[in-house]
């Protein structure tokens, strides 16, 4: 007993943050809920698993794999720089006012920008890779 009453010393916070949790999870019915799914839960699995077999769902759930399998094999930091840099851009695009035309000469004019001609190289890259796939 001395030992549980120890525990419960040593513990207080998380006890009395564990009771706020249950109280909240109570008030909003989601204990309930919860509490059935767990006594329930090979029906449920059942239920889900007959829902999840229907032909409507197939391609979704062969996608779901699919895009697991694909998010597996791409090199998360180079995703990510090139996403920082795509998200950059269109943000610089929705600011931009240009409302005009863009002539050959404008366009001939912007590959002196170095910030252009690094995105143009970089997209050129980007298509000689895929290119290469």
């Amino acid at each position: 007993m001395e030992e549980v009453a120890t525990a419960v010393s040593e513990n207080k916070e998380a006890i009395l943050k564990g009771i706020d949790l249950l109280e909240s999870l109570n008030q909003s019915e989601t204990l309930d809920m919860l509490t059935a799914l767990v006594k329930h839960r090979e029906d449920a699995l059942a239920n889900v698993m007959r829902e999840l077999n229907k032909p409507e769902y197939a391609a979704p759930v062969e996608n779901i794999t699919k895009l697991f399998q694909i998010a597996g094999k791409l090199d998360v930091d180079e995703t990510r720089y090139v996403a920082d840099r795509m998200n950059h851009a269109v943000k610089e695009a929705a600011a931009s006012e240009a409302t005009g035309k863009t002539s050959y000469m404008d366009l001939l004019k912007a590959l002196k920008d170095p910030e252009i001609n690094r995105s143009i190289t970089m997209m050129l890259q980007f298509l000689r890779g895929m290119g290469k796939a």
